[in-house]
């Protein structure tokens, strides 16, 4: 059976922690030389472990002339010791999940199998683009522009400033509204061909697509939420692709569509 020594340890305590709470417990009040008297622990370790202690308010300290008297709280104060474990572990089944999810992607590649890569939040975002800038090749982009710049405005700055650095080409559609004619009449288009398509509702709702080298990145972005997806899959990749090669056919460039020489092309999309 264990001991209360081990359960304290157990539930976080550290054991000169646990030893020192315990000592004041079955003895009550004490001052530093009286606790010496009842462990073989140095000084120094005595002072720490009350240091936590009182800080942690398991145990309560008090002054009188040129004594430091301390005095354990109660037990149930333990409990909390509980709580602070099931939050170390709900973190820690979070962060295991996320490995799970990383490593299956990796395995399912070396299985010959699609590969799926799940990511969250800012970062997760910010690796999921930085994902394409190893390509060899094209980027070949569709989504839903105004809101991309305005969730991940900084990052795509970033972004793009690595891909130029890189000199990767993209080819680009986007639905026509005010804010992208506005926003690409004084893009930089040196690496990027955009296009416009009808602005239907729902078409690229929060939601950005890039292909390259077989892979299909999804990335959604709201106020409440940031998500990523890649997949690594040769027959995926060519269907999304005839997806943008249709789209494309079935719009103009949108320098002309913001130079006013021509009007954006609404059939079929």
């Amino acid at each position: 059976m264990a001991t209360s020594t081990d359960t304290l340890i157990a539930a976080g305590m550290e054991p000169v922690v646990a030893e020192i709470y315990l000592v004041l417990i079955q003895n009550g009040e004490l001052t530093v030389p009286q606790i010496l008297e009842k462990t073989t622990l140095s000084r120094a370790s005595v002072y720490d472990a009350l240091t936590l202690l009182v800080a942690q308010d398991y145990v309560g300290y008090r002054k009188q002339g040129r004594h430091a008297f301390y005095k354990p709280g109660h037990p149930n104060k333990l409990f909390e010791l509980i709580e602070q474990k099931k939050r170390e572990t709900a973190l820690l089944e979070g962060e295991v999940k996320e490995t799970v999810r990383s490593l299956t992607g990796a395995y399912n590649l070396a299985s010959n199998k699609p590969g799926v890569r799940f990511f969250e939040g800012i970062d997760g975002i910010k690796e999921v683009l930085w994902d394409s800038l190893d390509t060899k090749g094209e980027i070949y982009t569709m989504g839903d522009l105004e809101h991309f710049i305005k969730y991940l405005g900084p990052i795509n700055e970033t972004y793009i400033a690595e891909r130029k650095k890189r000199q990767i080409k993209k080819k680009a559609v986007t639905v026509d509204s005010p804010f992208s004619r506005k926003f690409l009449s004084n893009y930089d288009n040196t690496l990027t061909e955009t296009r416009l398509v009808k602005d239907i509702p729902g078409l690229f709702s929060h939601t950005i697509i890039e292909l390259y080298d077989d892979r299909v990145s999804y990335t959604t972005f709201t106020s409440e939420s940031l998500t990523g997806l890649i997949i690594q899959d040769k027959h995926i990749y060519d269907y999304q692709k005839s997806i943008f090669d249709y789209l494309w056919t079935k719009t103009v460039p949108a320098q002309a569509a913001t130079d006013g020489s021509s009007s954006v092309a609404t059939s079929g999309v």
